[in-house]
């Protein structure tokens, strides 16, 4: 089986492309930069991809940030993983990068897919904050000879069944300009992943209206985890949780990160230790109290219900 993940939402990581850069808010406190920065010593497996830099006083977490170089790598010994897992699983390719990254090659991509469909027992979850490459390179895959080409040399259709492809946002601004180029991407499966969520979000109103929004297969929510996490308020994921179950869309809560309501944390056990407290703003409507459990106690029950669904 492929390498083991705490990823909720996926039982497996494919990593055939290291490094990367920040595009928007949501990557300020990405885990793939810190853990690339950790294992960037010389002769380490992201020398060169990643450093932490210096930010002044404070505690050890506040002192350094992690940071991408920016430069990108194919890693020819891990392209190939998927062919040797016989197990079928969901994998989220690249994990710790991004495919359509402008320094990946259009031919790193080719190999990819190559791989991918060479391995159909196989989910492969490919996830973007860069829709607008994934839009034109599936868009070059449409045209009737190359999608003819593949249904031939791979004898799958196209696009293949068992191929996810989403967009991550985190705030209105992300989902308005990320969604509508998701919803030209010709694909069997359409997923949203807010995380991490940090504004309220109206999906409905992102993709031109709640009857556009069914063209979504797939809502993973979740809120921010690691030393710097800025809170979700839960009125963000309820919003979503409800936009959902009002259209049929798949809702997935990952996680409510390192901050959860205080009255919920009350509710699954009043002697929590806690590391603070915070309010969660929420433009428009009423803030909220967090307390800051750390994720693995805060868990994944909104409003006393987990919600694992999954499209198809």
């Amino acid at each position: 089986m492929g390498k083991t993940t705490g990823i909720e939402w996926c039982d497996s990581t494919w990593n055939p492309i290291r490094g990367c850069s920040r595009v928007s808010e949501g990557c300020r406190n990405c885990y793939a930069e810190t853990v690339a920065a950790r294992f960037s010593g010389i002769g380490r497996p992201y020398h060169g991809l990643a450093y932490f830099k210096i930010l002044g006083e404070g505690t050890p977490e506040e002192r350094v940030e992690a940071k991408w170089t920016g430069e990108v790598r194919l890693i020819e010994k891990h392209l190939r993983d998927p062919l040797a897992w016989k197990t079928p699983a969901r994998i989220f390719v690249n994990s710790m990068s991004d495919l359509f990254h402008p320094g990946v090659r259009d031919e790193w991509i080719a190999s990819i897919f190559d791989v991918m469909a060479r391995a159909p027992q196989h989910t492969y979850i490919v996830l973007t904050k860069r829709p607008d490459r994934m839009r034109d390179t599936l868009a070059a895959a449409n045209d009737p000879a190359v999608s003819a080409s593949f249904e031939q040399t791979y004898g799958q259709p196209w696009p293949p069944s068992n191929w996810w492809f989403g967009v991550s946002v985190e705030d209105q601004k992300t989902a308005e300009y990320r969604l509508p180029i998701l919803l030209q991407c010709r694909a069997a499966i359409r997923f949203i992943s807010y995380e991490p969520a940090l504004g309220p979000v109206d999906f409905a109103e992102a993709v031109g209206g709640q009857e556009m929004f069914p063209a979504v297969d797939w809502l993973i929510v979740g809120g921010e985890s690691g030393p710097r996490a800025r809170p979700m308020h839960p009125q963000w994921a309820r919003a979503a949780r409800d936009l959902c179950a009002a259209t049929g869309v798949k809702y997935f809560f990952k996680q409510w990160g390192e901050w959860m309501p205080v009255g919920a944390a009350a509710d699954k056990d009043g002697t929590l230790p806690n590391h603070g407290y915070m309010w969660a703003e929420n433009p428009g409507g009423k803030p909220q109290a967090m307390v800051r459990l750390g994720k693995h106690k805060t868990g994944a029950h909104l409003d006393g219900v987990e919600s694992k669904e999954y499209p198809r």
